[in-house]
């Protein structure tokens, strides 16, 4: 599991990283862990992308704090797992904008992050075999699911749109849908399938996803989305 931590505090960067380091021998587990003593640096070192699994972020910082931080992340990846750290519980609601995975507040509290640390790792590795392979221009290829936002029929080719590219490959949806073969996915329209865990809202007329696109929703699917999205979060939450 790939971990970033960023805190403005030294003494509590080094912290929670002695706290990790015990769970990884409690766990008989590697983990790669970088740090960060601002958002400035972390966005400074990961301008684009971000390597990472889950990001421990203080949310009281200096210049740009945690939550401005995590809004940047979020804009180009809804995947990544994100704790906050605050010694304020006034931050707590405005996490939800965020998709934030829980919130520990200060002091920390050894056994709540062990806990978080356990929730991170099981999510991880249910996630982690879900790939989808293909041909594109002669070459094979991969794709996590969790990269796919949806995906457009255009005639016999089929649009793979991700969080920073997109595929068109000969396919027909309906065997696309087959081939993913995951409930992570759903045809909310005889033309498109979407990938839940970037949906962010659904009406009776389109759905709009993480990257701000709008997917229309035909009628006959709108209450099927509807159950898809629930129970897929709910599954997620467990």
């Amino acid at each position: 599991m790939r971990i970033g931590l960023c805190d403005d505090n030294q003494v509590q960067l080094n912290y929670i990283q002695t706290l990790i380091f015990s769970w990884m021998n409690l766990k008989n587990i590697q983990c790669h862990i970088s740090t960060y003593i601002s958002a400035e640096e972390f966005i400074f070192e990961h301008p684009d992308t971000y390597p990472f699994d889950l990001l421990i972020l203080d949310i009281q910082m200096g210049n740009m704090n945690g939550m401005e931080l995590a809004k940047n992340i979020r804009a180009t990846d809804a995947n990544i797992m994100i704790i906050f750290l605050t010694g304020l519980e006034e931050y707590v609601y405005e996490g939800y904008e965020v998709g934030a995975l829980r919130y520990l507040l200060k002091p920390i509290n050894e056994q709540q992050l062990m806990v978080l640390l356990d929730e991170s790792l099981h999510k991880v590795k249910r996630n982690i075999h879900k790939w989808y392979i293909f041909t594109y221009n002669g070459n094979t290829m991969k794709l996590n699911h969790n990269d796919i936002v949806y995906i457009e029929a255009r005639g016999h080719y089929v649009d793979l749109v991700t969080t920073g590219n997109h595929y068109e490959i000969k396919r027909n949806i309906s065997q696309l849908f087959k081939d993913l073969g995951e409930s992570d996915f759903f045809c909310c329209h005889r033309s498109y399938i979407v990938n839940l865990n970037h949906v962010e809202k659904i009406n009776k007329s389109d759905c709009v996803l993480s990257t701000g696109v709008s997917i229309p929703v035909s009628r006959g699917n709108y209450s099927g989305l509807n159950k898809a999205f629930i129970h897929y979060y709910r599954r997620k939450s467990l």
